[in-house]
């Protein structure tokens, strides 16, 4: 038995079967675009320079050299650290029992290339909250904003900001411009 590949040639004597005659004339009216036309929209569609300079070729990065380390409040703490090669933030949260740091959520913050987006997802227990996704809209030296979805017995739709003095950072939670809670996170580490 003679084995034979799929290709015209030697080991296939029987050639591809031709594109039909309407596909051929589409084909050949593709080639006939003008290269103006091409490069018109090549220029429509170019982010303007001063806009690749003025973004971060590492949002995630920027967010995690800002935020890694320990910050506590008022019988809460928040932890941030590295995970899997830089590539992705953990956090935890904790409350205080009265004698020690209980976890109240963990979570990871990661870059999503489709969103173009650092984006976050965090499970809770004992907050009204089971899962929160966020997504930063606005990262600047000292703010960061990202939109809060929650969902649980307390769920919906959120703003969350964390503005940084230099030993800490003020967050607030706000739904339709109104301010809902918030507090002041100390750097500990």
């Amino acid at each position: 038995m003679r084995l034979q590949t799929r290709l015209f040639g030697p080991m296939n004597p029987h050639p591809p079967p031709r594109a039909s005659s309407r596909r051929r004339r589409a084909i050949g009216a593709l080639r006939g675009l003008p290269r103006l036309a091409a490069l018109s929209i090549a220029v429509a569609t170019a982010t303007p320079v001063s806009a690749q300079l003025s973004m971060s070729s590492d949002p995630l990065a920027d967010f995690g050299a800002t935020m890694v380390g320990s910050w506590e409040a008022d019988g809460s703490r928040h932890v941030f650290e590295w995970g899997v090669g830089g590539r992705v933030l953990k956090s935890t949260s904790y409350a205080s029992d009265g004698d020690g740091w209980v976890v109240t959520s963990e979570g990871w913050w990661y870059w999503d290339p489709v969103a173009e987006a650092v984006r976050g997802t965090t499970v809770a227990i004992g907050m009204g909250i089971d899962l929160f996704e966020h997504t930063v809209r606005m990262m600047k030296a000292d703010e960061i904003v990202h939109d809060l979805v929650a969902y649980g017995p307390m769920g919906g739709t959120y703003v969350e900001r964390w503005t940084f003095e230099p030993d800490g950072y003020t967050w607030a939670l706000e739904q339709d411009g109104s301010r809902l809670m918030g507090g002041r996170y100390q750097r500990v580490r």
